[in-house]
C-alpha cells in the first residue's frame, strides 16, 4: 500500500492575491509587507474609489463630511493594521507601483511555511515606518485619494 502512495502527486497550495483575489499557485507571487503597500499612492487610488468606499470619496470633497471622513480613515487603518506579510500577483506590483526590498525568497519561504513566514519588517504599517512615512501615507489617503475621480 505504501508503494501506492508514491504515485499520488502532491497537492499544490494555494492562496488569494490579497488585493485583488486572484488564485495564485504554490511558489507565485511575491510577498510584500504592509509598510510597503500603504505608502503606494496607486494602491490609495485604488481603494478609495472602489464602489464601497466612493460614497465616502464624494462626501469628503464635495461635502466635507465628518462622516466621510471617519470612514476614510477607518478604511486606511483596515490596511495599515494589518500586521501579517502580503501575498500578491506580479501584476499587483506593477499595478499599484509598490516597491520591495524583498526577493524571491521570501516567497519561496511562505509558500513552505503554508503562509506563516514573516520578513523582516513585517507587522502594522505605524511599528515600521517612520513617523513621517506613516503620516504621509495617511494623509494622501485620507485627504487626497479618489480626488480626480470625483466632479468638484
Amino acid at each position: 500500500m505504501g508503494i501506492l502512495n508514491i504515485f499520488k502527486s502532491k497537492k499544490k497550495l494555494t492562496a488569494k492575491c490579497a488585493l485583488t483575489g486572484t488564485i495564485l499557485t504554490e511558489g507565485e507571487g511575491r510577498v510584500v509587507t504592509t509598510s510597503e503597500v500603504i505608502v503606494s499612492k496607486k494602491f490609495w487610488e485604488s481603494i478609495m474609489t472602489e464602489p464601497e468606499a466612493m460614497s465616502y470619496t464624494i462626501n469628503y470633497f464635495k461635502n466635507n463630511d465628518v462622516n466621510a471622513t471617519m470612514m476614510r480613515n477607518a478604511i486606511f487603518s483596515k490596511y495599515a493594521d494589518k500586521a501579517e506579510p502580503w501575498i500578491v500577483s506580479e501584476d499587483c506590483l506593477r499595478t499599484y507601483g509598490i516597491e520591495t526590498a524583498l526577493n524571491g525568497s521570501e516567497v519561496t519561504n511562505w509558500w513552505n511555511s503554508q503562509g506563516t513566514y514573516k520578513p523582516n519588517n513585517s507587522g502594522k504599517a505605524i511599528d515600521v515606518l517612520s513617523a513621517e512615512e506613516f503620516d504621509n501615507a495617511k494623509k494622501y489617503a485620507i485627504t487626497e485619494a479618489g480626488r480626480s475621480r470625483v466632479d468638484l
